[in-house]
C-alpha cells in the first residue's frame, strides 16, 4: 500500500511539472544588431507579438530570409509600441535598429 502511494506521489509531482512547463510561453529580449532565428531559439512557425520598451523609445524591426528578400518591416515607437510580427523560419535573420529593447513573445 505505501509503495502504491508513492508511486502515485512521484506521477503526480511529475505531471503537474510537465504540464506547466509546457503552458509558459518564453520571451525573448533583443537590443539593437542582427539575429539568427536559429540561434536566438524563438519560435518557429507561430506569429510573435513585438513590444519596444521603454515605452518612449522607438524600433525599426526587418525580418530577411535566406536569400536577403525582406519578409516583414515593422517600426515600434511610442503611438505604436507594439506589433504582431508574422510566422519565422529557421533561416530567417532579425535586423533590430532602435534606441530601445524589443520584447519577443
Amino acid at each position: 500500500m505505501k509503495r502504491s502511494v508513492t508511486i502515485f506521489i512521484i506521477l503526480f509531482f511529475l505531471l503537474f511539472n510537465i504540464s506547466t512547463s509546457i503552458a509558459i510561453a518564453e520571451t525573448k529580449t533583443l537590443t539593437q544588431g542582427i539575429y539568427n532565428v536559429r540561434d536566438s531559439n524563438l519560435l518557429i512557425g507561430s506569429p510573435l507579438t513585438a513590444r519596444i520598451t521603454p515605452a518612449n523609445s522607438s524600433a525599426i524591426i526587418i525580418i530577411v530570409d535566406s536569400n536577403q528578400v525582406i519578409q516583414s518591416l515593422v517600426r515600434l515607437n511610442p503611438k505604436i509600441s507594439q506589433q504582431i510580427l508574422p510566422p519565422l523560419d529557421y533561416n530567417y535573420s532579425i535586423i533590430i535598429f532602435g534606441n530601445g529593447t524589443v520584447v519577443l513573445s
